[in-house]
């Protein structure tokens, strides 16, 4: 089974299991949802590529390489099953560009690391609890600022290779597991950046850089563990 079709059968599992017909055990955390906010923290780690529009002539190469992201969690409840969200954080991320000019054989590669400042407001709606477990949707935007956005070459100043601000939906599932002492989220979640982030360097060194690419589009997936308080 691929990964994709992989994902989806869990997707699908998640939301079907409430429907089964389920032993009633004990409930932890009985006023954890009626309670107006919560708050907690967020583990995770993250893919993030782009989409890349080359120009005729050229071809270009991506490798995507995994990096991790930190969050803090602010929690409002808006209704019985609907609460919005805001999880400040920091993303660290870096992938391998090459691009080859297919007429003159002339090949370069850019590893460009990128440190976000990510600012994520999200609608979270989840299922009927269903004894210690409650699946849920989670859709929202969050503007993301670029602090590094540059080729990486070790202690030296790097030139940046890509604009600082994008704008990003974000869509995901996730399920909460409530424990004795805490709620536990396991969250799977896609965004996809709006703005054409491509950036021309003046440095010579960036020549087939510039000449090979029209426009670039950041996406993200990025799977997350949540820890949230409670009384």
């Amino acid at each position: 089974m691929s990964a994709p079709k992989g994902i989806i059968l869990v997707i699908l599992l998640s939301f079907s299991l409430p429907v089964l017909p389920q032993k009633s055990i004990p409930k932890n955390m009985i006023m954890a949802d009626t309670q107006t906010f919560h708050f907690g923290y967020s583990v995770g780690i993250n893919t993030t590529g782009f989409t890349i529009i080359p120009k005729d002539g050229y071809h270009l190469d991506l490798v995507q390489n995994p990096g991790i992201n930190i969050n803090l969690i602010t929690d409002y409840r808006l209704g019985k099953f609907l609460d919005i969200r805001f999880l400040p954080g920091i993303q660290f991320a870096q992938r391998d560009l090459t691009v080859t000019n297919k007429l003159t054989a002339e090949t370069k590669k850019w590893p460009i690391e990128s440190v976000f400042v990510d600012l994520p407001i999200l609608f979270k709606y989840r299922s009927a609890r269903v004894n210690n477990y409650a699946p849920y949707l989670i859709a929202g935007i969050s503007p993301r600022f670029d602090l590094t956005r540059a080729e990486i070459v070790g202690w030296k100043p790097a030139t940046p290779m890509l604009k600082s601000f994008d704008f990003y939906p974000e869509l995901g599932v996730g399920v909460d597991f409530y424990l004795s002492m805490a709620k536990v989220a396991v969250e799977l979640k896609f965004a996809v950046g709006m703005l054409d982030i491509f950036l021309e360097p003046a440095d010579p060194l960036f020549n087939l850089y510039v000449s090979g690419i029209d426009k670039i589009y950041s996406r993200m997936v990025i799977l997350a563990f949540h820890v949230e308080q409670s009384r």
